[in-house]
């Protein structure tokens, strides 16, 4: 791992003192037993389903680890891999529709993580400071406070830009020309074009696509990334961010775009659409707008605000969970202890699906204004998850028992806590 290490970083320095270089001679390190272990670990790690030939990670443990590494480094190394079809399975949207989602072997997943490993550190050293979604060391929670900071210095007008279908439409060849922008091993190329037009089955049918990349593969966020730093190159390169021009300053997490301006919002507005449309893109009309800080606006489940605060005399910049993000809580609650009590679950499996719930939520909000919402939905868990007990231990009502309260919290169920009041 740290002779890896060493040579992702190595790359990262590379490419960020030589933005032209283009890189070749890929294919060996790809191929190395190193990174294919790596790779395997991570895939592991993930416990993601089984492809179109139906190998899970049991089968392949089973089968000998070792062995199955050695098989794909014979194949990458004499240029004979495949790249299989992918499975396609629908998980439903928050807004009630259904996403479509790419599953590819196992197998696959190894080496797209394995080519992932090798060039990452390569785009990484190009990709722009104001980028978010799937990259190391980056998360929601710094978009966050970067929006706040923006607030906070008086850009207050915003600009709510959501890409229509962007993993459907993304345009092969041209991500093909950006990424031989900075990779010229053939090897290479040839792999993720063939990822880019795998095959895919649905209902014992096989459809090949033309453009987009299917959600779900290993090295689709990457290629995701490579295709919207154009839109965030354009950005800057246009001088929209300059403090004495537009004054625009734009927070991307994936295909999700913020703008926080203190000058016009429609001129960000129209800039951004000009460039979406050069990279053979579409605006969602529905999910983009323009709107004010003191309206209040959403963005990655997060609530900003700005308001008049007469005590401290200036206007004060709020971050909370959007409501959304708390209805969302509110039915993970009840689908873990639901209402109909279909079955009966024991009270400590319950507490422990309850605990990842809370503290995935609490990771995620604790550096936000959220106290009073965090009271709330605490009062609501044990509230539940009384009833629950109740129900287990037929007690016809909550109030019989003065203490169910003291008796829930015994099982060990976690607490959302939040040090930030929302006044």
């Amino acid at each position: 791992m740290k002779r890896l290490e060493l040579f992702r970083n190595r790359l990262y320095q590379k490419a960020k003192e030589e933005p032209e270089r283009r890189f070749h001679s890929l294919h060996d390190k790809i191929s190395s037993m190193d990174v294919l272990e790596e790779s395997w670990k991570l895939v592991r790690a993930n416990h993601g389903s089984a492809g179109v030939d139906n190998q899970t990670i049991e089968d392949i443990e089973k089968y000998g680890i070792d062995r199955f590494l050695g098989e794909i480094r014979e194949d990458l190394v004499s240029e004979t891999y495949t790249v299989p079809s992918v499975r396609r399975v629908f998980i439903p949207k928050q807004n009630g529709k259904m996403r479509p989602l790419g599953i590819p072997t196992v197998r696959d997943r190894i080496v797209q993580q394995a080519v992932k490993l090798v060039i990452e550190p390569i785009f990484e050293a190009g990709f722009k400071d104001f980028s978010y979604a799937y990259r190391p060391g980056r998360s929601a929670k710094q978009a966050s406070e970067e929006i706040r900071k923006y607030l906070s210095f008086g850009c207050a007008n915003i600009v709510e830009i959501d890409i229509k279908g962007f993993f459907d439409h993304i345009d092969h060849e041209r991500m093909i020309f950006l990424v031989s922008k900075r990779i010229s091993d053939p090897y290479v190329l040839k792999l993720i074009r063939e990822w880019l037009r795998a095959g895919i089955v649905f209902n014992n049918r096989t459809e090949y696509p033309e453009e987009g990349t299917p959600q779900g593969g290993v090295i689709s966020p990457l290629l995701a990334n490579i295709y919207l730093n154009e839109l965030d190159t354009l950005w800057i390169r246009r001088k929209m961010d300059n403090r004495y021009g537009e004054n625009a300053h734009l927070i991307r997490y994936a295909d999700d775009c913020v703008v926080l301006t203190s000058s016009k919002p429609e001129n960000a507005m129209a800039t951004l659409k000009r460039i979406i449309e050069l990279l053979g893109l579409e605006l969602n009309m529905d999910k983009s707008g323009v709107t004010t800080a003191d309206r209040g606006f959403d963005f990655l489940g997060f609530h900003f605000i700005r308001v008049w605060n007469a005590r401290r005399k200036k206007h004060v910049v709020y971050v909370k969970p959007s409501a959304k993000s708390v209805d969302r809580f509110r039915n993970g609650v009840k689908a873990i202890i639901p209402r109909k009590y279909a079955f009966i679950k024991p009270m400590d499996s319950a507490v422990k699906q309850l605990n990842q719930l809370i503290t995935g939520w609490h990771n995620y909000y604790r550096h936000t204004n959220a106290s009073r919402t965090f009271r709330s939905l605490q009062e609501f868990v044990q509230w539940k998850l009384a009833k629950y007990y109740c129900y287990i231990h037929k007690i016809r009502r909550v109030s019989y028992l003065p203490d169910i309260y003291s008796r829930v919290r015994n099982y060990g169920l976690h607490t959302l806590q939040g040090n930030i009041e929302y006044s």
